[in-house]
This record gives C-alpha cells, sequence and structure tokens, in this order.
C-alpha cells in the first residue's frame, strides 16, 4: 500500500516535494492541505507522514518522530513571513492572523513581545491582508502572501527579526511520523528524493529569498528549534518543552 505525506501549497518548500512526483509510479502519494489540517489529519492517522511546522509537531511530539536532514529553513530578509501593519500607528494593539499557521503565530508573539515588549490581541481573519487591515491595525502574512507583499514598507520580516535576537536560523517545517509507520528503506527513499528535488532551485522565487531558503535541517536548524520551543515555554505558550525526537536511519 502506498503511503500518504502530507504537504503544503507555499512555493518556498516545493523543492523538497518535487522529487517525490517524478515517475511514472511515485513512490508516495501526496495530499495538499494548510499546515494546521496536515497535523490534524496525522494526528488522526488520515496520513502516514506530513510536512509539520515546528508548533504543531510540539503538540504531540511524544508520538512523532523526525525524518533526520531534511526541511525548510530561511534567515535573515527572507521574505516568507512578515507582518503588515498600518501607516502613522504607535502602538499594535491588535494582529489579525489565519489560525493555520501556528509557527508563524507564536513566532509573531515571541517578537513582538521580545523586542517590543508588546502583547497584541490576536484575531482569526482569514482573507486578504487589506481587508484584514480594516479590523485590526497590523495583519500576518506568509509564504506566498508574503512574497506578493514584499515591497510594502509598513512591516517587519520576522525571520529577520528572530535572527536579530537570536542569531538563529527560523525553521519552516519538516518531515515529521510515527516512529513505526515507515521502514527505513522508505525513508532512505523519502530523503534521496527530497535532495533529488532540492538540488535544481525555484526558478519562480526572486533570487534574494532564494538565497535565503535552504532545505539540509542541520545541527543550526536544530538548535534554532529548541530555540523556539525554550522561548514558547518561557512565555506561556507551550506547557513543556518539546524533545527533538529523530527517526533512525
Amino acid at each position: 500500500m502506498v503511503k500518504r505525506f502530507g504537504i503544503i501549497s507555499h512555493r518556498f518548500a516545493q523543492p523538497l516535494f518535487n522529487g517525490l512526483r517524478t515517475g511514472d509510479k511515485p513512490l508516495f502519494e501526496l495530499i495538499e492541505d494548510s499546515e494546521a489540517q496536515l497535523a490534524i489529519k496525522l494526528r488522526g492517522q488520515q496520513l502516514d507522514g506530513a510536512f509539520l511546522s515546528p508548533i504543531d509537531y510540539a503538540k504531540d511530539y511524544s508520538m512523532y518522530r523526525i525524518v533526520p536532514g531534511i526541511g525548510a529553513i530561511s534567515e535573515r530578509e527572507s521574505g516568507l513571513v512578515l507582518l503588515i501593519f498600518k501607516e502613522n500607528i504607535r502602538e499594535i494593539k491588535t494582529v489579525a492572523i489565519d489560525p493555520n499557521f501556528t509557527s508563524e503565530i507564536v513566532l509573531a508573539s515571541l517578537i513582538l513581545s521580545e523586542k517590543f515588549d508588546a502583547k497584541p490581541k490576536l484575531i482569526p481573519l482569514v482573507g486578504e491582508p487589506g481587508a484584514a487591515l480594516l479590523k485590526a491595525e497590523a495583519v500576518l502574512v506568509v509564504g506566498d502572501a508574503a512574497e506578493q507583499l514584499k515591497t510594502t514598507k509598513n512591516k517587519l520580516d520576522l525571520v529577520d527579526e528572530w535572527f536579530d535576537i537570536t542569531e538563529l536560523p527560523f525553521v519552516h517545517g519538516m518531515w515529521v511520523s510515527r516512529e513505526d509507520r515507515f521502514t527505513k528503506k522508505e525513508i532512505e527513499s523519502l530523503t534521496a528524493c527530497c535532495k533529488q528535488g532540492t538540488a535544481i532551485p525555484p526558478v519562480d522565487i526572486e533570487e534574494n529569498s532564494r538565497s535565503r531558503i535552504r532545505f539540509d535541517l542541520d545541527e543550526t536548524a536544530v538548535t534554532a528549534m529548541n530555540e523556539f520551543f525554550r522561548m514558547a515555554y518561557y512565555h506561556g505558550i507551550l506547557q513543556d518543552i518539546p524533545d527533538i525526537k529523530f527517526m533512525e536511519v
């Protein structure tokens, strides 16, 4: 039976998935959905594995393992997580957020608290950023939507702000599954396909953004995840600090 993997739609992550689509008979069935919905489906065992954000992994980390060496990571001004705010405001009291972006919401909360001593109210709103700004003083935009707004003047690049605080990159997501769901051979095949896809840089992303995105979940990226979890725990967002556990390959 073909194993089911959940993937996201954002362009910056597609190199990880392109290698899984090649061939007359793909090794895995790919199911596209939002980050939060993939977490729900993986928890309900509708998927065998999924590309999860760090916070979605943290919620159920006791029953999951991470595929080592593969992820989507960016640093400095990657343009992938932006906080767009109204002109001429002195204080951000409300932020419009899409509840699907769990890790990015936590990132925004940490940056606003750590750097600006602000704890705005989060308003769940799904739709165009312009419409959201009619109801809130700022809006969190992620992935493809953020890339479209990269020339906006009134913005904070939250990945860049994170690097300014920690001198670490930000991990957008990684492959996650239950420990016994895949054989070592299947994990080796997954890894090989992902590396094949990431060897070709995406052509539809600005050169500046491309240079800020990488796909190796190395020691620095793991350190960044640990720091992200530690800060989220310190600010009362997580109930404990999750263990980062990898599959054996």
